[in-house]
């Protein structure tokens, strides 16, 4: 059965509506690592091996330590 198009516009909305929660989500949770890496680097802790253990480009870390100066 087809569905019909007020069905559809309503999932939309719905995803739309999750979508932006998620997003809020990841916000948050990158603050909350932003901390940590912060933490971590200011314990000596290179930048390498932060990005190392998290899977990502050093350059992402350095990034992110910088955006938690401002």
């Amino acid at each position: 059965m087809k569905e019909t198009t007020e069905t559809l516009v309503g999932k939309s909305q719905a995803l739309t509506v999750e979508m932006r929660q998620l997003q809020d989500e990841v916000a948050k949770r990158g603050a909350e690592r932003r901390k940590v890496w912060a933490e971590l680097n200011n314990r000596g802790i290179s930048q390498k091996r932060i990005a190392i253990a998290c899977g990502v480009v050093e350059h992402t870390v350095y990034t992110e330590l910088r955006k938690g100066r401002k």
